[in-house]
């Protein structure tokens, strides 16, 4: 688990562009892990259910198919309230193979034309986009790219109207851009991670251990069990940290395929937490959560880490004085993306519904606990714009 020690110099020309809310684009056509909308006027994956068939067991994670089929329905609903039709799809994001893929998914089900764009600045490489025509994805190490993708999809016969759909991605994407203010986002929710970890453990917490276990886990080699999934590394590393199992014991387990999925580890758990004399009434109250969350079959089970990471991103956002150096505010705050701002904001304009799909847990998105209640969601918090203008670069597309 890295840790942010150094402040990086940025070649790149970034301005402040003051502050903004995702919100100011997606208004509350925001869709987190659960598939449920924000927008109270849209059905979710509980009614596509319903009307789907096969019909669709747990919550599909980005990269299943079934997560295709609920988004696009999603999206039928969602243009139906605006009296509209979904015609083409285009998709903002910044990994290939998560974003990517998705975007993929959503076109080979449709069956609809369509363009992908995958941002991840490179501030020490020259400028380059490519695009790969096999797959529609449009990949470039300059946000500000955006402009020259648009530009060249419209040439491409995409019509930009009412009838398109426009994904976007939050975190790393919208806010957060990767390649430039990513580590910020990494670093909320490092914080909210120790700061559960703390609260169950106490004085006992060993941050440093806990960061080797994050380290020795948090590899392809133990996806099988992991998922790559933040709630089940963050509550392995937890049990570790705990002392009731021994981490050379645990990945012994691991190797030798006594335990093959995280619900084997959870159940493992469950022998070593009754009756242990090592583990504390607030780390049996931390795994009867958990344990309780994934026979339910729900992805996100640690919820009191996600509930703290939402409170550090909340932290992280317009935490600094508007005069901050730059270099400074893309490592202490998570900032807008500019380019994405714009983009988002044109395409608006032109009609197109402009949608939020984020695989980002609703518990570090939105304020869906009591206790939380007077807090902003993440998509209406403003922060700081920060990028560069492409506002010229759309205009002449007009």
């Amino acid at each position: 688990m890295e840790q942010i020690k150094t402040i990086q110099s940025y070649p790149l020309t970034l301005e402040n562009f003051g502050l903004a809310a995702m919100s100011d684009m997606f208004d509350d056509w925001v869709v987190y892990r659960n598939l449920e909308p924000v927008e109270r006027r849209l059905k979710g994956l509980k009614s596509a259910r319903v009307q789907l068939e096969p019909s669709i067991d747990g919550i599909p994670r980005k990269l299943d198919s079934n997560y295709a089929r609920v988004a696009l329905w999603i999206f039928e609903k969602a243009q139906a309230l605006r009296r509209a039709e979904v015609d083409e799809i285009l998709f903002i994001g910044d990994t290939l193979s998560g974003d990517g893929k998705a975007f993929q998914n959503l076109l080979a089900l449709s069956g609809l034309p369509g363009s992908c764009f995958i941002g991840g600045e490179k501030a020490d490489q020259s400028a380059w986009h490519s695009k790969d025509e096999a797959t529609g994805i449009f990949s470039a190490n300059r946000w500000s790219s955006l402009a020259d993708w648009l530009a060249l999809e419209k040439a491409n016969g995409l019509k930009f109207s009412k009838n398109t759909v426009v994904v976007v991605d939050m975190d790393k994407t919208a806010i957060g851009a990767r390649g430039r203010n990513d580590r910020s986002i990494d670093s909320a929710r490092l914080k909210g991670l120790y700061r559960t970890v703390g609260n169950v453990l106490g004085e006992n917490f060993d941050a440093k251990l806990f960061e080797t276990h994050y380290d020795r886990l948090n590899r392809s080699k133990y996806h099988h069990v992991t998922q790559d999934n933040q709630d089940y590394l963050a509550y392995m590393c937890l049990v570790l940290n705990n002392g009731a199992i021994d981490c050379v014991d645990l990945l012994e387990s691991i190797d030798s395929g006594d335990i093959t999925t995280f619900p084997q580890f959870v159940r493992y758990v469950e022998t070593c937490i009754v009756g242990g004399e090592r583990v504390s009434e607030a780390m049996r109250q931390a795994h009867t959560a958990v344990h309780t969350s994934v026979q339910a079959g729900d992805p996100t089970p640690f919820k009191s880490f996600r509930r703290q990471e939402f409170l550090a991103t909340l932290e992280h956002m317009n935490n600094l004085a508007d005069d901050t150096p730059m270099a400074e505010r893309l490592l202490r705050e998570i900032t807008i993306t500019q380019e994405v701002l714009e983009t988002g904001l044109w395409l608006k304009e032109q009609g197109c519904l402009v949608i939020c799909m984020s695989d980002k847990p609703d518990e570090a998105s939105a304020p869906n606990h009591p206790s939380l209640r007077d807090k902003l969601p993440v998509h209406r918090a403003q922060t700081h714009a920060v990028g560069i203008s492409i506002a010229a670069a759309l205009a002449e597309l007009d």
